[in-house]
């Protein structure tokens, strides 16, 4: 029987192994994402952050596809579901990297210094870009402690870590003593990893911009961009033909207004796309504006990324004991889920605002009020036209981390309220080519929102006039 001490390590390897792993694929990425012309920089972000939009039971079911005749025992289940947090995760460290550069005049003196590429990049680069990377390595080691979908389905029941086993305890056992004593761990886990990125210091970064950079990519990051880029493409365009497979593409679309073939769902793909819609629609009017708070303090509020490591099976559990003490308004409504989706989508809202909010001009604000203009002017005036982009970005996260998410869903949608990500993964696991045709072209399209919102996201800022704080 595996022990506490056996579940706990393996979810510590794993996180550390894909964080660790994802920098080390993002940053030689991220250099020739930079050496790229804008336009085709844009492009090529855009795909390979998709998978980190991504459901990771999407991912998990992809690299299935392609190992599923293969043995799996735990030492390959643990690679594969490593190699899966690299390939979601890979894009967006790339892109932290991208997003910034040291000062051009300290390249050319370092090279009259008589200094390499290489050491600029190890001496001067690096160590400015640390805070950075460890933030982005933090939501990555995070998101990968509590990838419960991948795990299931590329663990084959071989790989178990403390989130697995969480549910196991509790949904087939009922033994809700064993499940706490793992949430616990799991928790505890969590706050160790984020007190180590404390001690390091790690903030956010921006995501909106690639910076140009006078350190040319070599011949190995060259290489390795265009393969990790062919990889994402690849993967993307599988899903995507696979939606057009059975009876075709608008035949699918059309079975989307159905139960599935055999009446497998509760409900319709499309009546569970409107339940993930009306969610998201109140994670973000929930999340953004408390991210928006948050960021706007002069201290850092970095607690608020812990939620990212509490695993989404934790909370759909906890919440489920809560019931009992809640307003039963509240229990037997819709609107618990998406209030619970709050805990994931408000650190990613904040990740995007926190650094857009800091790199307003100080003495901008300091004139404003100087103007006599109020806290509220200052913020409708100056604050909310220069973050508008910010809040648009912030939105449309929220709102993805709201449709994908699985783990607390799964405990709390149920019948008439089920989410999209419960419905596809019922259709995903039951025979059929009508259902595996409706999922893939589910998958297909969220593929395609995502891509967009990230294609928006990069989208160069248009130079913006100085605002005067207060109309005279």
């Amino acid at each position: 029987m595996t022990t506490s001490l056996e579940l706990l390590l393996t979810t510590a390897i794993i996180a550390l192994a894909s964080s660790l792993l994802s920098v080390a694929f993002g940053i030689p990425f991220g250099n020739w994402l930079r050496s790229l012309d804008p336009k085709t920089a844009r492009l090529i972000a855009a795909i390979t952050l998709v998978p980190f939009l991504l459901p990771p039971f999407l991912v998990g079911l992809a690299f299935e596809g392609v190992f599923g005749t293969a043995e799996i025992n735990s030492n390959l289940g643990m690679l594969l579901i490593v190699a899966a947090h690299v390939f979601m995760n890979f894009g967006f460290i790339g892109k932290v990297f991208a997003a910034t550069t040291i000062d051009s005049e300290q390249v050319e003196s370092a090279r009259l210094a008589g200094a390499s590429d290489r050491q600029i990049r190890l001496r001067i680069e690096l160590p400015q870009q640390r805070q950075g990377i460890t933030a982005a390595a933090l939501l990555v080691a995070l998101y990968s402690a509590t990838s419960f979908g991948l795990v299931v389905t590329l663990g084959a029941g071989k790989v178990k870590t403390l989130e697995t086993e969480i549910a196991v305890a509790a949904l087939q056992n009922l033994d809700l003593n064993l499940a706490a004593t793992f949430a616990v761990l799991q928790t505890l886990l969590t706050i160790a990893m984020f007190l180590l990125s404390r001690v390091v210091g790690g903030t956010p970064t921006a995501l909106d911009e690639i910076a140009p950079s006078l350190i040319q990519p070599n011949r190995f990051e060259k290489v390795l961009g265009v393969l990790l880029s062919g990889a994402v493409l690849i993967a993307i365009a599988v899903v995507v033909s696979r939606a057009m497979e059975g009876e075709g593409l608008l035949q699918n679309l059309a079975n989307l207004s159905t139960k599935g073939e055999r009446n497998v769902l509760n409900i319709t793909v499309l009546e569970a796309s409107v339940n993930s819609i009306r969610n998201a629609a109140v994670v973000m009017l929930v999340s953004v504006p408390l991210a928006y708070l948050l960021a706007s303090r002069r201290r850092p509020s970095s607690w608020v990324l812990i939620p990212i490591g509490i695993s989404p099976v934790v909370v759909g559990l906890a919440t489920l004991a809560l019931v009992g003490y809640l307003p039963r308004v509240l229990t037997s409504s819709w609107v618990l889920l998406p209030l619970v989706q709050v805990l994931f989508a408000l650190p990613v809202a904040f990740q995007i605002l926190r650094p857009a909010r800091m790199g307003i001009d100080p003495e901008l604000l300091e004139a404003s009020r100087m103007d006599g203009a109020s806290k509220l002017q200052t913020i409708r005036m100056i604050e909310l036209p220069l973050l508008k982009k910010s809040f648009t970005l912030a939105i449309s996260f929220s709102a993805m981390v709201s449709i994908g998410e699985f783990g607390a869903a799964s405990f709390l949608a149920f019948g008439s309220n089920e989410t999209l990500p419960i419905v596809m993964f019922k259709l995903l696991g039951r025979p059929g080519a009508e259902n595996l045709g409706m999922a893939m072209t589910v998958a297909a399209i969220y593929i395609l929102l995502a891509a967009y919102v990230i294609w928006f996201s990069l989208k160069p800022i248009r130079k913006r006039h100085r605002y005067s704080p207060i109309a005279r």
